[in-house]
């Protein structure tokens, strides 16, 4: 019976472990970022919905008057902290100012992106989606429906969370105003097909929610990706350092575009490492965190 406790507690732990590591797999590189400094970020962009409280066993965040606690890196209802085995952590990741091109990555960091997709696909569980459901107001199909907008940008239709309209709108009346002076990007906001926003579904090979669900996510579709590669799981994963995709052979965005969005809190999914650069998802936090904004 000892044997086979500890064969239990071996399986668990190993279990354990590659959640943990997959916490990172989203950003560039591996970061740890203290339960402080993620509720203080949360608390900095989300000023009217998030407040911070620090009980004796640790930090916790109140959002739509439910209490939250960090559970070694998730955030998990407070009732349910110390189930945090059960779940995948949430991605609170490095993101840098300037991305890197993956093909210029030395060996070192090639090693270590291998073994973070590796923990990727050793662990299938779950984030608990309570927290962003409670900072949405979202937490069934039927109330993602009702918080959506249909809104008209950047001269076409997308259905987006209705708080994340005024910033969309300050980013069309920049590019506007930029692709006057700036040939390029006037073209290149001439080649788009159409947007993709809120979509009730789970993040591609995940049973995670995706922003999408939310209606935080916003992606845009060229015309033509002009042969180049904008999303990971479309690389040949079968060819060794799939990911390795060279940045020539990505399709990116105009860098204004990328500017523009990330000014009014956005990330940009082309400076993952399972890349995906026609996605912008309203992640605030992330960019306090990394001392962007």
């Amino acid at each position: 019976m000892r044997v086979l406790r500890r064969g239990l507690l071996l399986l668990v732990l190993l279990a354990v472990g590659a959640a943990v590591a997959a916490q990172t797999v989203a950003g560039t590189s591996p970061r740890a970022f203290s339960p402080d400094a993620v509720f203080r970020a949360f608390e900095r962009a989300f000023p009217e919905s998030v407040a911070l409280r620090n009980p004796l066993e640790g930090p916790t965040v109140v959002v739509g008057g439910k209490s939250f606690s960090w559970a070694e890196g998730r955030i998990l209802p407070y009732e349910s902290r110390r189930d945090w085995a059960a779940y995948s952590p949430q991605p609170f990741y490095e993101y840098p100012k300037e991305a890197s091109d993956v093909a210029g990555w030395p060996k070192e960091r090639l090693a270590q992106a291998e073994q973070r997709l590796a923990d990727r696909v050793a662990t299938n569980l779950k984030r608990d989606s309570g927290f962003f459901d409670a900072l949405w107001g979202i937490h069934n199909r039927a109330t993602a429906d009702a918080a959506q907008r249909k809104i008209q940008f950047l001269g076409m239709t997308v259905t987006v969370h209705k708080t994340i309209r005024a910033a969309l709108t300050r980013i069309e009346t920049r590019l506007n105003e930029e692709r006057k002076s700036e040939a390029s990007l006037n073209t290149f906001l001439k080649g788009l097909k159409r947007l993709e926003g809120y979509n009730w579904r789970d993040i591609a090979g995940t049973q995670s929610r995706s922003n999408h669900a939310y209606g935080t996510a916003i992606d845009l579709i060229p015309k033509s990706y002009g042969g180049k590669n904008p999303y990971w799981l479309w690389a040949p994963q079968e060819k060794e350092g799939w990911y390795r995709t060279a940045w020539i052979r990505r399709w990116q965005p105009h860098p204004a575009l990328v500017r523009a969005f990330e000014a009014e809190g956005f990330v940009w999914g082309g400076k993952w490492l399972l890349f995906d650069t026609i996605h912008f998802e309203y992640r605030p936090e992330i960019l306090i965190l990394n001392g962007l904004r």
